[in-house]
C-alpha cells in the first residue's frame, strides 16, 4: 500500500511563512522553495492532523494541474 502524501504551499509574504518553514524543517518533510512560495507534501496521518489544525489558514492544497502563478 502506497502513502498518501499531499502538497501543499506557502507564500513568501504570508506572516506565517517563517514559523511555516521551520515547522517543515522539524518533521524533515521535501521541500520545494521558489520565488514566490514554497511548496512541500505532507504525508496523512497525526502529522497531517497537526497540520491542518495549525496552518490549514496559510497553506493552501497544491493541485498539479491548476497554474499558481
Amino acid at each position: 500500500m502506497q502513502d498518501v502524501i499531499n502538497q501543499y504551499a506557502i507564500y513568501t509574504r504570508d506572516p506565517k511563512f517563517v514559523e511555516v518553514l521551520q515547522w517543515v524543517n522539524k518533521n524533515e518533510l521535501k521541500c520545494e522553495p521558489h520565488l514566490n512560495r514554497t511548496r512541500f507534501w505532507v504525508p496523512e496521518g497525526v502529522m497531517m492532523t497537526e497540520f491542518l489544525l495549525r496552518y490549514m489558514d496559510a497553506c493552501p492544497r497544491v493541485n498539479e494541474t491548476e497554474e499558481h502563478i
